[in-house]
């Protein structure tokens, strides 16, 4: 009998063992949030183009970049930047904020490197949170800017 409740604590402690990491990993999935974004400036302080989203959101769409703001840093060739983007999908909308730095100012091949902030959804992303990192590569010459958001919503 005792070799029973034994055999049958194991196969509890077992399942429990290989369960309880099943679902912390499914969950963290579902909490991940991944945005690519390929964009062109349309104004001296907007940009516009096209998202792809995976992990929390899975949608794509449209995306529009306003009040973007470079401030620079003293005697070097890089500055503050600060903008709020909106990415607008076939489920809804989602609204960030984002700062960090830009660089180098006097290359057409400069870097925005910082972090975001969800600040507003519509549709199925109403009530949304998250935050995260962002990097954006952008081609002045050729008008192009290329990133990602790599963060957590939910």
């Amino acid at each position: 009998m005792k070799r029973k409740i034994w055999l049958s604590v194991f196969v509890a402690i077992l399942a429990a063992a290989v369960t309880i990491p099943m679902v912390a990993w499914a969950s963290s999935i579902d909490s991940k949030l991944q945005i690519g974004f390929s964009l062109h400036f349309t104004g001296p302080d907007s940009t516009a183009g096209t998202f792809v989203a995976s992990g929390a959101v899975r949608d794509s769409g449209t995306a529009v970049v306003t009040n973007i703001v470079l401030t620079p840093q003293g005697n070097q060739d890089d500055a503050r930047l600060t903008g709020r983007q909106e990415f607008i999908g076939a489920k809804g909308s989602i609204t960030t904020t984002f700062s960090g730095l830009a660089g180098p100012l006097n290359d057409p091949h400069q870097t925005g490197k910082g972090t975001f902030e969800i600040v507003g959804g519509t549709g199925d992303y109403a009530g949304i949170e998250g935050h995260g990192t962002f990097l954006v590569v952008v081609d002045t010459s050729t008008n192009q800017l290329i990133g990602t958001e790599d963060g957590q919503a939910n």
